[in-house]
């Protein structure tokens, strides 16, 4: 039989930093049918299939008794370029992909609680699971989710990677104190967002938010919100960056989630012109798999139409002629933003072949805007 202490253990030993137990009951959350009803969860349509678990996980996940939940910080890397034409992502995709470095490590923690007790059985869940782990790291002490939704750690801010490891035995013990919420009165969280997502303090509508807009959403990125999105390619960072708790908290990043050469600093022209197979290669065992090649492309269009550059421009104009109307849409987009030379006349023989009706909408538009212009 293993104890609380052991699992705490195995995982800090495994390379968690922080990480806590409780009873699969506490990992309960009746928080997400109201935002679903709303509307905010756009097109996850996956955590629609999470309620029942969500709301009752111990009938969710029958075999399992306790869960424990760790935390690892990936630190604080260089700054985002204030290049406009550089492409900016994420800090957490900028090193190898967490998904397997967590899974790793929670991996080496359950072999060795299994050898301290053969007949338990686990279950490793990072990211994908129905479990909320920011609401269950914050149950089980290991800090506070702040305005902006993220979980916050008084020492190590909020860049942290949460994983959760299912146990079918009784082994919680006495919880950690809860941690304070810190947050007081400031909202500059709330605040700086550019696509303004944030509906209040601790209210997220991922429709707006430019994660959701260049990883989750398939299709088009609504017109309203592309000049909010900048240079950002993949996910967006503003709402951490500014958090006083980020400033405070140490700066170290672990040797997996070090940036690969050329994430902080390659060009959005360059960007445009990856292939599916450069794509495939630059991006094997990272995060920016999951977005796709066709909607990193999209994402860099977008990008691109933000500068405002003719330059900048230019690169989009070949896209007018690209086999997938959405990137035909989106570089439309671009070119009406930039104003390149010979747009208008680009944009003329594009709408002389389109036959897709979204892509015809966004080339008339991207039209108007030079004419009018």
């Amino acid at each position: 039989m293993v104890a609380a202490d052991d699992v705490v253990t195995a995982l800090l030993e495994a390379g968690l930093d922080l990480a806590s137990v409780l009873p699969l009951s506490d990992a309960e959350d009746r928080t997400l049918r109201a935002w679903i009803a709303a509307g905010h969860h756009g097109a996850m349509r996956y955590l629609e299939r999470h309620l029942p678990a969500r709301e009752d996980p111990k009938s969710a996940f029958p075999h399992y008794r306790s869960v424990a939940i760790a935390a690892l910080e990936y630190g604080e890397v260089a700054s985002p370029s204030s290049d406009p034409a550089v492409g900016n992502i994420s800090r957490y995709a900028l090193g190898d992909d967490y998904h397997l470095v967590m899974k790793a490590r929670l991996g080496r923690a359950a072999d060795h609680l299994r050898k301290l007790d053969p007949g338990l059985r686990t279950r490793i869940l990072v990211d994908a699971s129905p479990l909320n782990e920011k609401l269950l790291a914050a149950r089980a002490g290991l800090g506070w989710v702040g305005k902006n939704t993220n979980l916050l750690q008084a020492g190590r801010g909020s860049y942290l990677f949460l994983g959760a490891l299912l146990l079918s035995a009784e082994c919680a013990g006495e919880p950690r104190p809860a941690a304070k919420n810190r947050c007081g009165r400031c909202t500059a969280c709330l605040d700086v967002c550019p696509t303004k997502a944030f509906i209040g303090p601790y209210q997220l509508d991922a429709r707006r938010c430019i994660s959701y807009l260049t990883i989750e959403l398939d299709g088009p990125i609504p017109i309203d919100l592309r000049e909010g999105i900048g240079n950002r390619i993949f996910g967006c960072d503003d709402c951490q960056e500014v958090c006083p708790w980020n400033r405070f908290a140490r700066k170290i990043t672990p040797a997996p989630f070090l940036p690969k050469p050329g994430r902080r600093t390659r060009g959005l022209v360059d960007w445009l012109h990856l292939t599916l197979e450069d794509f495939e290669s630059e991006f094997r065992g990272t995060a920016l798999e999951r977005t796709g090649h066709r909607r990193f492309l999209r994402n860099v269009l977008v990008a691109m139409g933000c500068t405002h550059s003719a330059e900048v421009g230019a690169h989009a104009v070949p896209f007018l002629g690209h086999d997938d109307p959405l990137l035909r849409g989106h570089a439309a987009w671009a070119v009406g933003a930039c104003r390149p030379a010979h747009g208008e006349a680009a944009l003329e023989s594009a709408l002389a072949v389109e036959s897709d009706p979204w892509a015809q909408e966004e080339e008339q538009l991207a039209r108007r805007n030079l004419v009018g212009g």
